[in-house]
């Protein structure tokens, strides 16, 4: 009978820990501090909605530019006529056998004129042996001639052949220090000349940047990483005005997402469009002297009391006749050390300012000259 009881008991306190312990767990769960708020959750999706529709709203401005500048863009194909050779079963002689008309490159170039005057990089139609053809945003293609190309920079126009209808031309910014590091770049083009609607969004790193293209040294480039690709050239960069500000130009060897573009202006790109018109080329700006960059060891082999600056060196034609320097009075031994009250650090600071510069504009140099600081007024002439 004990036994019977104390069974009878163990089973009544296991039901009744059962029951407290489910108990004081719904309890817990149930809790007002458990409990999901629904109207906090409401609350805070809300608080995300000036973000969302900020970003809403940045895409849809990309997405109207791209559809507003694109027939503006087109895709130059450059082809060439090709040799081919036959050779004899064993691979030993080889003769011309055919010629062949191929693709070898592509490039991108936009209006700049209505009448159908297209801006694009020299790299790109500089081989005077090859053919250049252009395909619109709607797919028409027509035959292009290459009008001038760039003595310093890396820029050429070409035309359309045989269009008689106004073509569209994006706007261009008017200054250039409108534009700030870390602004966005938008990159509108064709990509490889096939993959249409190619647009890509970045950031601009840098501006002034410097680097060497081949044998040409460009200047007062911007840096981006708005994607481009080797045959993206003449891609149009633009701000979110919809202001083209950019020409692409190059990329950085052995890196990923370093790019350059070449600046463009109103005031520049009407300056080439005047000057073809005037001399059926692009002339450029020079001063006419023979110099080296100033330096630390510079300034001692010369005794210069400055280690910065242009030095222009006592050799023949250090000065070139009837140049701008010469009208100027400049002379051997002059160290040429600001421009325009800015500085010359070394040779890329005045190929820039020059390169900045347009024929006929007035420089003031402040020129050191045996020990003496003079200033001289000089006006650019062209070459």
């Amino acid at each position: 009978m004990k036994i019977f009881w104390l069974s009878f008991l163990i089973i009544c306190l296991w039901f009744l820990s059962g029951w407290l312990g489910s108990y004081i767990f719904l309890q817990d769960i149930y809790s007002p501090q458990n409990t999901i708020n629904l109207s906090n959750s409401r609350s805070n999706i809300d608080s995300l909605s000036p973000t969302f529709d900020t970003l809403q709203n940045i895409e849809q401005g990309i997405t109207g530019m791209a559809q507003a500048l694109w027939p503006s863009v087109v895709s130059i194909i450059i082809s060439r006529d090709m040799v081919m050779y036959r050779s004899d079963p064993w691979g030993f002689f080889q003769e011309p056998n055919t010629t062949v008309r191929r693709q070898v490159w592509w490039g991108s170039g936009f209006f700049i004129r209505e009448d159908g005057l297209i801006l694009t990089n020299k790299h790109v139609v500089q081989d005077s042996r090859s053919d250049y053809t252009v395909i619109l945003a709607d797919g028409r293609e027509f035959e292009t001639e290459v009008i001038a190309l760039d003595p310093l920079n890396d820029l050429a126009v070409i035309r359309i052949q045989g269009g008689n209808e106004s073509f569209p031309v994006p706007k261009i910014i008017h200054q250039w220090d409108d534009i700030s590091i870390w602004s966005f770049a938008i990159a509108i083009g064709n990509a490889l000349a096939e993959f249409q609607n190619s647009v890509s969004l970045g950031i601009v790193s840098g501006k002034d940047r410097s680097i060497e293209a081949g044998w040409t040294l460009l200047t007062n480039l911007i840096q981006t990483d708005a994607a481009i690709n080797p045959w993206n050239s003449g891609w149009p960069l633009l701000n979110l005005n919809g202001e083209v500000i950019w020409i692409n130009t190059a990329i950085a060897g052995r890196t990923n997402g370093i790019w350059f573009a070449i600046a463009l202006t109103t005031w520049r790109v009407d300056y080439i469009l005047k000057s073809i018109e005037e001399h059926g080329e692009i002339k450029r700006p020079f001063i006419g002297i023979n110099y080296i960059a100033n330096s630390p060891s510079v300034a001692r082999e010369f005794w210069l009391a400055l280690d910065y600056g242009a030095y222009i060196i006592d050799e023949p034609w250090s000065i070139i006749n009837w140049s701008s320097a010469d009208k100027a009075w400049l002379k051997p031994w002059d160290l040429i050390t600001h421009i325009n009250n800015e500085q010359i650090w070394v040779i890329q600071d005045l190929a820039r300012i020059l390169q900045n510069s347009l024929p006929w504009d007035s420089l003031t140099l402040r020129v050191m000259r045996w020990w003496e600081n003079i200033d001289i007024n000089l006006e650019l002439w062209v070459y």
